[in-house]
């Protein structure tokens, strides 16, 4: 498609009298030849226009979703900052944005500290407020 606009037609045309020295040869048996000089001159002329190169491999949505449980895992990986942490034990705890706010800041990155958001961690940690609360009564 980009071959065929005139802007590409016209910067093709000007290397092609650059390079033959602003003549040009009409004759019937010199078409061949004009073909192969603009056929190469193609292959010179850079494109500088965003999307008309071919996609690589990495750009393929098919690619991109047969790799996804890998890039997943390579996210998960990945340390959490403070807030996704915050975030993520909040919902794991059930306790509603209002009521997290009110929480003392010492108290809240105990929590983090904890990783809550795993299950194992999670149940780990109400067992054990479950021993406290019983040792209270």
């Amino acid at each position: 498609m980009v071959k065929k606009t005139p802007a590409y037609k016209n910067k093709l045309k000007a290397m092609e009298l650059e390079r033959t020295g602003g003549v040009t040869n009409k004759k019937k048996g010199n078409k061949q030849l004009n073909k192969q000089l603009v056929e190469d001159l193609s292959k010179e002329l850079e494109l500088q226009i965003k999307g008309a190169e071919k996609p690589s491999l990495w750009e393929l949505l098919d690619v991109r979703v047969i790799l996804l449980p890998y890039t997943m895992g390579k996210v998960k990986q990945k340390p959490y900052s403070w807030e996704d942490a915050s975030y993520l034990t909040r919902r794991s705890l059930g306790v509603p944005f209002d009521s997290w706010r009110d929480i003392g800041e010492s108290t809240k990155d105990d929590l983090v500290q904890r990783r809550l958001w795993v299950k194992a961690n999670l149940d780990s940690y109400r067992a054990e407020m479950r021993k406290e609360s019983k040792r209270r009564r």
